[in-house]
């Protein structure tokens, strides 16, 4: 049965208000922060208290700084021992760990305290020497805290609080199982944090299994979270699509595109370096250096524009995000939620665009509603729509510009091979040349079919031929062949062949032979086929050269 769980009404309204160590006010005061959000006035109180806290707080809230806060107070001037941290922190991706460890870290400088990251894709041999060195706090994903547990090489029995964040996204990569083993592993009794966007199914079973008479804290539904932002649904040709999607990444501020597959993302950004603009793909196959680069670099406003899959969609705080553009549209409400909450974070404005092409417009429209906004919609047949300018696009410059996945930023791994992945699956002068070329091609195909390379005959039966029924002949019924019947022959009715039955034979019946019956034998008995110098010979025959 679920258990009974007490509200709070306890609401402050600055951080001076709360039981904060002076340290942490001062941290605080630097980062221009002194009044709590939402979230921060409801969680606080009880987790400095000690209590067991169950959360659901709309994306962008701050629940981050609230856990921060809570457990960087509480272990003010405890002895650490080695290999048994007092605070774990379990979240779902790499990504979402080095950001809870950024967040965190500036606090517990300021408090004599230090906090590890322990995630996989990196060194696990130093991850192990700085936790057996001792720290208070450690941000994990789930499996790596197992693999170094199962070394000896970390312990949980001393830990006094831990936070379980982003829940429900936990569930939907299979993290639970894990999430269980960790949680049995923690002394019973001591404080557990949990943060979900939804509180139900296998989320609701660590809730009941764990959490002691938790103190729930809502804010705003998660359906209502992206209510505050514009939201734009253009209809678009499917020819539009990449020059759309440039208008839109070309516009001043940072932006930030998704896709739903790591080929898409990484097909998008370098379609836009191609045309001029700054982009970099984010994505689960990309190497862990790599990913943290290219986060690194947007994060410092080095390139404006981020492609990515869903991997970045789930609590990523990235600044001055302005706009969110889905390249590929959102499955469903909870994806186009969490999606759409990279921008107007914590208040600030932002711009949501959805590109649909025909077969996905219901679907877009199916979603918006379940997400309980009200878009413009907007029919796009071409980048010089309106719309376009008003929601800021421009016009590329057209010149290829450096791939900035290449740069080094500051923040990256110290040894970072930034040629792993291929330098060649980048963007340069001559890719960019040949896809203009292909468009330009592609443009005249579909405006004027008689310039078509081997157009279709104004008069006659034949496909590609200018008279006769033949294909690609000149006259007669063959195909490519420029009289009889043959496909590329000159004469006859072979294919490619000059005169006779033969394809691409001169003449007889052989398929690119000139005369004769064997291939590349000029007398002989071969086989009936292609490509013989004499008769109707594939290349086997028995004949004399």
């Amino acid at each position: 049965m679920p258990k009974a769980r007490r509200r709070s009404a306890h609401r402050s309204q600055r951080f001076e208000d709360m039981a904060l160590p002076e340290e942490v006010l001062g941290v605080l005061t630097e980062q221009g922060l002194d009044r709590a959000f939402e979230i921060q006035e409801a969680i606080l109180p009880d987790a400095l208290a000690g209590r067991d806290v169950l959360a659901r707080a709309e994306t962008g809230s701050g629940k981050t700084l609230a856990f921060t806060l809570a457990m960087t107070s509480r272990f003010r001037g405890r002895k650490v021992h080695r290999r048994r941290p007092l605070g774990v922190v379990l979240v779902p991706t790499r990504e979402l760990a080095v950001q809870v460890v950024d967040t965190i870290h500036p606090f517990a400088r300021a408090l004599g305290i230090r906090a590890q990251l322990v995630a996989g894709g990196m060194n696990i041999e130093k991850q192990a020497d700085a936790v057996a060195r001792g720290v208070e706090i450690i941000v994990a994903t789930p499996g790596r805290l197992i693999d170094l547990a199962e070394r000896g090489a970390l312990m949980l029995d001393r830990v006094e609080t831990t936070v379980i964040d982003e829940a429900d996204h936990m569930a939907d990569l299979g993290f639970l199982p894990q999430v269980r083993d960790i949680l049995a592993a923690v002394p019973m009794g001591t404080q557990k944090m949990l943060f979900s966007a939804t509180l139900d199914g296998q989320v609701e079973e660590i809730v009941d299994a764990f959490l002691v008479d938790p103190v729930s804290h809502e804010t705003v539904p998660v359906a209502a979270a992206v209510a505050t932002m514009q939201h734009h649904v253009l209809a678009i040709d499917p020819s539009a699509k990449r020059e759309v999607t440039a208008r839109l990444a070309a516009r001043r501020g940072r932006t930030l595109l998704f896709t739903r597959t790591q080929l898409g993302a990484e097909r998008v950004a370098r379609e836009l370096v191609e045309v001029g603009i700054a982009a970099a793909a984010l994505h689960g196959s990309k190497q862990q250096g790599l990913r943290t680069n290219v986060l690194a670099g947007f994060r410092q406003g080095a390139f404006p524009v981020l492609v990515a899959t869903d991997v970045a969609a789930r609590g990523l705080h990235i600044d001055d995000v302005t706009m969110v553009v889905h390249v590929d549209p959102a499955d469903d409400v909870k994806e186009y939620v969490h999606r759409s909450g990279r921008t107007a974070r914590a208040g600030a404005e932002g711009t949501v665009v959805t590109l649909a092409l025909p077969h996905q417009v219901a679907k877009t429209r199916s979603v918006v509603e379940g997400a309980k906004v009200e878009p413009g919609w907007d029919e796009v047949a071409d980048a010089e729509a309106p719309v376009l300018a008003a929601l800021g696009g421009r016009r590329p410059s057209g010149e290829p510009v450096e791939d900035p996945a290449m740069t080094k930023y500051k923040g990256a791994p110290r040894k970072l091979d930034l040629t792993r992945g291929g330098r060649r699956a980048g963007a340069d002068a001559s890719r960019a040349e040949e896809r203009r070329a292909n468009e330009e091609r592609r443009a005249s195909w579909e405006e004027d079919p008689a310039s078509r390379p081997g157009a279709a005959p104004r008069s006659g039966g034949g496909r590609r031929g200018r008279s006769g029924t033949g294909r690609g002949g000149q006259s007669g019924t063959g195909r490519g062949g420029q009289s009889g019947t043959g496909r590329g022959g000159q004469s006859g009715t072979g294919r490619g062949g000059q005169s006779g039955t033969g394809r691409g034979g001169q003449s007889g019946t052989g398929r690119g032979g000139q005369s004769g019956t064997g291939r590349r034998g000029s007398a002989g008995r071969g086989r009936p086929g292609r490509g013989g110098q004499g008769g109707a010979g594939r290349g086997r025959g028995k004949g004399s050269r």
